[in-house]
């Protein structure tokens, strides 16, 4: 795979030029080469550099056989489901509950489409009516999404802008940090927003105590895919920066050692496998006592 790249003398969040070197990591799902981090010094978001340019972005994603499309099946498929329900629970709460009218979802970069088949399950113990606007890349639906129930809809990005919709939610899980101008995208979401409406994003934390244990085979640096390495302060002043007044970030957990170690022992090893999910108790308990999580989450409101 061939990408053209540009380099970077500015921060893409707050323009700063005063840029410190981070490190170097590899490429080591495509191979495309080694790619640099840089931290901005004044709003302390890292971002890989140099990095693809935007139009070529759609290589990275083409076939749908990255980690980005988890394959999972049985046992290890119901157990995604589950912590995925259990993220909606906490997230949404009961706010569907009572819900007369039609309570409109966007699941803006969908992947394999678990969150939105989810967001129709969780509307289900509410007796409510939900409709998930799902948008991705690619012209087709995932396979996943392709036979679903009409309160699914996909349309793809080029599509989606031409007419975006009005939304109570926007679910941004593992995708901010995809975006080369992440102040654009969430501008481009919050203006469809209703009034009242939430932003909820997920990104990797680069400041996890996995980053430390793994350096430059840490899944969640994940380039030249992950354009940007938040951690709390940058991800909050992010949200600021797009004009969100109520903002909250917090720690969170997602499998990332199966991937981090086949990385660095050159083996097929995945996150949602046998050893990634054996490991994942391990984690969880180092990411507690470290208090430096492998996730973040936000939630976000009152834009303008």
């Amino acid at each position: 795979m061939m990408l053209k790249l540009e380099s970077l003398d500015r921060c893409p969040i707050c323009e700063g030029t005063d840029l410190q070197h981070l490190l170097v990591a590899p490429d080591h799902e495509s191979h495309t080469g080694d790619y640099s981090i840089d931290e901005c010094r004044t709003c302390r978001v890292a971002f890989t550099n140099p990095r693809p340019l935007e139009e070529d972005l759609p290589k990275l994603y083409a076939q749908r056989s990255t980690a980005d499309f988890p394959r999972t099946d049985g046992a290890v498929q119901w157990m995604r489901d589950f912590s995925i329900d259990r993220y909606l629970v906490k997230q949404l709460g009961t706010s569907l509950n009572g819900k007369s009218k039609v309570f409109e979802a966007l699941d803006y970069g969908c992947g394999d489409g678990a969150l939105a088949r989810a967001l129709i399950r969780h509307s289900a113990r509410y007796d409510a009516r939900v409709r998930v606007t799902a948008v991705d890349f690619h012209e087709r639906a995932p396979p996943a999404l392709s036979s679903d129930a009409s309160d699914i809809i996909y349309k793809p990005s080029r599509t989606w802008y031409a007419r975006p919709g009005r939304y109570d939610a926007i679910f941004l899980r593992h995708v901010l940090e995809h975006h080369p101008q992440p102040l654009r995208l969430l501008g481009d979401l919050a203006a469809t927003l209703v009034p009242g409406g939430r932003l909820f994003i997920e990104v990797p934390n680069r400041r996890s105590v996995w980053a430390w244990v793994f350096g430059r085979y840490y899944f969640g640096y994940y380039v030249p895919r992950h354009l940007f390495h938040f951690d709390r302060l940058s991800l909050g002043g992010a949200l600021r920066d797009a004009g969100f007044r109520e903002v909250d970030v917090s720690l969170a957990h997602t499998p990332l050692i199966g991937h981090s170690l086949g990385y660095l022992m050159r083996a097929n090893i995945s996150n949602t496998g046998l050893l990634g999910l054996a490991t994942y108790p391990l984690q969880v308990g180092a990411d507690v006592l470290s208090g430096r999580s492998t996730t973040l989450r936000a939630i976000a409101g009152g834009h303008g």
